[in-house]
């Protein structure tokens, strides 16, 4: 698949300079390789390419003439295949002292996904009767999905996994911190992925097709298991990761400051297009 991400600030008045930190390149892994890639920044900027603590390759970028307008385009074109079937699920015995120590990043609750105390309640009752970290999992996703709604439009980006259960509503990253902190609840390790997801369960070949930023989360059954808590469905070929971390704060698109006494608009347009 070919996926072309494209923003655009504007400013109303020049702004003198602005820094900034993408992480638009899609990442090799067992189940998807990076063809090419490409990042497209204007005005010219002085840039630099990193690997981050999770893995994410970030490009460091700043343009210090004065501008109206950066664009930053990306394109990539990435192959993907579906996750290896998995094995046998653990039990909650496998959630050891051990487990909890080496994946203690992925258990700690930020304020990103802290759950709601009403929340609490329920996942504490699903726990009781969960046999198994699956069976608990496949409740609570149960539950989320009849409970909260998806927005198109984008939340405030300091929304929490509170705020989106309390109100019943969020986007894509807002229900992923839902999940992301009811599974932490249960001592079960989970991590936020974004990426994308091409919207058609069957694409058509050459057909580009209008798309947005996405997030799922994986969690620890022994091995990395993913779900797409928005869609309903556990990640396959449609799915391209991007970055992982420990929530959304980990894993920004397009993160910098800049100086001006202005306002500024901004845009983002994301197409996916299947090529085989």
């Amino acid at each position: 698949m070919r996926v072309r991400h494209a923003t655009t600030y504007t400013y109303s008045v020049p702004t003198e300079a602005s820094y900034s930190e993408a992480r638009l390149t899609p990442q090799t892994t067992a189940d998807q390789y990076v063809r090419r890639t490409r990042l497209e920044i204007s005005p010219t900027a002085w840039s630099q390419e990193y690997r981050d603590y999770w893995g994410a390759t970030v490009t460091a970028f700043e343009v210090t003439d004065p501008h109206d307008e950066l664009s930053v385009v990306a394109t990539s074109v990435v192959d993907t295949a579906d996750p290896v079937e998995p094995g046998e699920s653990i039990g909650w015995e496998a959630l050891d002292a051990n487990t909890l120590d080496r994946y203690c990043e992925f258990v700690h609750q930020q304020d990103k996904v802290r759950p709601a105390a009403s929340l609490v309640t329920e996942l504490d009752a699903i726990r009781a009767e969960a046999a198994s970290p699956a069976a608990y999992v496949d409740r609570v996703v149960e539950l989320l999905r009849s409970r909260v709604k998806r927005l198109v439009a984008a939340t405030h980006v300091s929304s929490t996994a509170e705020d989106a259960w309390e109100t019943g509503k969020g986007v894509t990253h807002d229900l992923t911190h839902v999940a992301i902190g009811a599974l932490r609840h249960a001592s079960i390790p989970a991590r936020f992925v974004a990426g994308y997801v091409h919207p058609d369960a069957d694409p058509q070949v050459d057909a580009p097709v209008a798309a947005e930023p996405h997030a799922w989360l994986e969690w620890w059954d022994g091995r990395w298991v993913g779900w797409d808590v928005t869609r309903g469905e556990a990640p396959g070929e449609r799915h391209i990761v991007v970055s992982r971390g420990r929530d959304f704060d980990d894993n920004p698109n397009l993160r910098g400051i800049y100086s001006t006494d202005g306002e500024v608009s901004t845009t983002v347009e994301v197409e996916i297009t299947r090529l085989a």
